[in-house]
């Protein structure tokens, strides 16, 4: 029997959001990255977090660089994002520095495959709230993620089926 885990690290629950749609349409477990179970079970691990600068989230990079990587050697994973204005330069900057999900996309994929993880094509970017402060209310993008992007995540649960045959 195959088995797969959606792993999401979230800091105001937009990420929570995405992970309980994805999860659901692949019909996966669903933890918290704080809980993270022993991973070689897992045929499938979909992993996400919201973003910092351009940047997963520390709390995620720390997670995966303290992982034994007898826990993801072989194992597909696959990533998603939820961030402030994902299709657009990291604040400050111009579009000659890439877009968010590209650059965020890219970091994620070199730490999983640092740790023998097969990374699939498939990703997820959904807007979530920009946040200028640590723990304020969010300033920008508020709406997200809507439901039309909830839904989206649910079929791109749906979508990941395929690596569980």
């Amino acid at each position: 029997m195959t088995k797969s885990i959606v792993i999401y690290n979230s800091r105001g629950g937009n990420t929570k959001k995405v992970a309980i749609n994805i999860a659901e349409g692949l019909g996966a477990e669903l933890v918290q990255y704080k809980k993270m179970p022993d991973l070689k079970d897992y045929d499938l691990i979909v992993l996400g977090t919201w973003v910092l600068a351009g940047n997963p989230s520390p709390h995620w990079k720390k997670k995966i660089s303290k992982l034994d990587p007898e826990q993801l050697k072989g194992k597909n994973a696959v990533m998603f994002i939820c961030a402030g204005g994902p299709d657009n330069p990291p604040l400050g900057q111009g579009p000659e520095a890439g877009i968010i999900k590209d650059l965020v996309f890219e970091l994620m994929q070199k730490a999983l495959e640092d740790k023998g993880a097969k990374i699939a094509k498939e990703r997820l970017a959904i807007p979530g709230t920009f946040r200028f402060f640590r723990f304020g209310p969010g300033t920008m993008d508020k709406g997200h993620p809507n439901e039309e992007e909830l839904q989206q995540a649910k079929k791109f649960g749906e979508s990941l089926n395929k690596y569980l045959k």
